[in-house]
């Protein structure tokens, strides 16, 4: 007797219902094959529109059409989250039996347009925390792990833990209510006048400059226990009003006026960032520290939005509570489909071990074609473009480059990345004036080869997705003067032999890169190396403030003639900029993105 062909698994995961960062996942037959994110499409940040691009570009990468899709995971129980934005009221006996009742894709934002886009599809809601849990743990290397999700909101919670392995997803503890630490992050983040969608990562990279002087003041704002049982005084949503009529509350309260965006950037706003900062971590530390108490487990995945904070994460690592931390890269909303179509897999395989391979994380498109605009600046050279591009780079040149599998996640990992001498005086203002156009504070990330991060940093364990936090070794740090005059004195001394990837408190987000996770970025850095001595890369994300990171070729050489790069490569050919535009032009073409910066 013959055996039957098992059918076929193609499983599509949508994230975003909660109104931004809309993104795709797709995996076949247990493997994962793509995973985009609209706003690389639309070019409109954050974009929570349906994920129609995405969906199309994951669909292609496997060479499928919507109509072989048998299963769509939404990453979130529209339902509870319907509800909760209805009441006001976290999760109950009520509205749990209500779920029993009502269909489980009401209020689902994208419900009717994936309907009709995958016709023959069957539609599961999964919950969003688990979401982040299972797209963390499926591409962590660990077999069992605690795990610790903090983020704004996930249906009605803001943070939850518990433990999980191939066969086990327990969840042990909840933070019900939208007003958690998230919410709080938010409302300081607003308050300091960085009033756009995503900012508070603006806000962790002032923190660094300041004293937590303001630590007393903000702590009338909520209320707290030993496990990191956190929640705000007062009910405030995810809303820009909401989030404006808390603004005499908290000026009440902390005795500080609140800062316009247009207003100048004081000491007392860089002091408050600071202090945000470290009530921040020390209620992650209450909540891992009850956690591992309780479970006794040696590893914890810490995920969701709130993880992306790389300060936190690093000193997570660094405080010992556990003996080895994951932060998954895409923690945050822009992974939530990858981890749904992850959550849908364990469930499917019943306990069958597996790890996906998420291939650097590079997971979407290639660049496509040279626009003819180009070809006239084409720059001609022998040999290998990696050694040539090390080159200039030794040089003092700024490098943009396009080229490979497009990255999922908020941060370029070689492949649409700006690439720069990190010992180059006055590097990091320069990158942010004259080609990012966003504030001058704002630090860079070094990519170090993997195989001597121990020789410069105080930690040589991985962060291959600049999950991370780490201290320059003292001896290789300049001695700094008692006191500085200004942010700019500060920002512009030299504390090192790398000052541009070094920040005030000698700490850097780092990016170890390992020959088999980023083959292609580890070259660029080795040749580097070669010439220099120095193992290290500036890498940004190539875009400008406001803008998502270019996708395509055609995108990437709009960007590169509007800003200061002076090297671009597409694909496999590099262009030197025409510098044919005013300041005035640059500014204008910026305008379109200023809104979202």
């Amino acid at each position: 007797m013959m055996s039957q062909t098992p059918p076929r698994s193609v499983v599509l995961g949508i994230g975003g219902l909660l109104g931004h960062d809309a993104n795709a996942a797709l995996i076949v037959d247990g493997r994962l094959i793509a995973s985009s994110q609209e706003e690389r499409h639309t070019r409109l940040k954050h974009d929570g529109t349906f994920p129609r691009h995405a969906i199309a570009e994951c669909l292609a990468l496997a060479g499928l059409d919507s109509r072989d899709v048998t299963d769509v995971v939404f990453a979130e129980k529209a339902l509870q989250s319907h509800l909760f934005d209805l009441t006001g009221r976290s999760g109950n006996a009520f509205t749990r039996s209500l779920g029993r009742v009502l269909p489980e894709g009401w209020g689902n934002l994208y419900g009717q347009q994936a309907r009709v886009l995958l016709p023959q599809a069957n539609f599961h809601h999964a919950w969003h925390h688990l979401s982040h849990v299972a797209g963390a743990f499926h591409t962590s290397p660990f077999e069992r792990a605690a795990f610790l999700c903090v983020d704004g909101k996930g249906e009605d919670y803001s943070a939850s833990a518990g433990v999980i392995d191939h066969g086990e997803l327990k969840l042990l503890w909840e933070q019900p209510y939208e007003n958690g630490l998230g919410m709080f992050y938010t409302l300081i983040t607003y308050f300091l006048g960085f009033v756009s969608f995503g900012s508070e990562y603006k806000v962790m990279g002032l923190a660094p400059y300041g004293e937590p002087r303001y630590f007393k003041e903000l702590s009338r704002l909520f209320t707290s226990d030993d496990r990191g049982g956190f929640r705000l005084h007062r009910e405030i949503r995810f809303t820009e009003q909401s989030l404006v009529d808390a603004f005499l509350w908290t000026a009440g309260l902390i005795g500080i006026p609140v800062r316009g965006k247009s207003d100048p950037l004081d000491q007392v706003h860089i002091d408050l960032a600071t202090s945000l900062q470290q009530i921040f971590e020390d209620e992650v530390f209450k909540m891992a520290r009850f956690l591992r108490t309780e479970t006794g487990e040696d590893n914890v995945l810490f995920c969701g939005g709130c993880a992306q904070n790389c300060v936190a994460a690093g000193k997570l690592r660094a405080q010992g509570i556990f003996s080895h931390v994951f932060n998954s890269p895409v923690g945050g909303d822009m992974g939530s489909g990858l981890g749904a179509t992850l959550l849908f897999e364990r469930e499917r395989r019943r306990g069958q071990p597996f790890k996906a391979d998420a291939r650097g994380f590079y997971l979407g498109g290639e660049p496509g074609p040279v626009p003819a605009a180009a070809h006239p600046w084409q720059v001609k050279f022998e040999g290998d473009l990696h050694a040539f591009v090390g080159e200039q780079l030794a040089a003092g040149k700024i490098v943009a480059v396009v080229r490979g599998g497009m990255e999922l996640g908020a941060r370029a990992l070689g492949a649409r990345s700006i690439f720069a001498d990190p010992r180059a005086p006055g590097m990091q203002s320069r990158l942010n004036l004259a080609v990012k156009f966003r504030e001058s504070f704002r630090p860079f990330a070094p990519a170090i080869l993997a195989e001597h991060t121990g020789e410069w940093f105080d930690s040589a364990a991985e962060s291959d997705y600049m999950n991370y936090t780490a201290y320059l070794r003292p001896e290789l740090r300049a001695p700094l003067p008692e006191k500085f005059a200004s942010l700019r004195e500060r920002l512009d001394f030299p504390r090192c032999s790398i000052p541009s990837v070094i920040h005030v408190d000698f700490t850097a987000r780092l990016q170890t890169i390992r020959q088999e996770v980023h083959p292609d970025f580890h070259k660029f850095i080795t040749a580097f190396h070669a010439l220099t001595g120095v193992p290290i890369l500036i890498n940004t994300s190539f875009n400008v403030a406001g803008q998502p990171i270019v996708r395509t070729a055609a995108e990437g050489w709009d960007c590169f003639v509007n800003t200061d790069i002076d090297l671009l490569v597409l694909n496999d050919e590099v262009f030197r900029n025409p510098f044919g535009k005013t300041r005035e032009e640059k500014l204008s073409w910026l305008k379109q993105f200023a809104k979202l910066a």
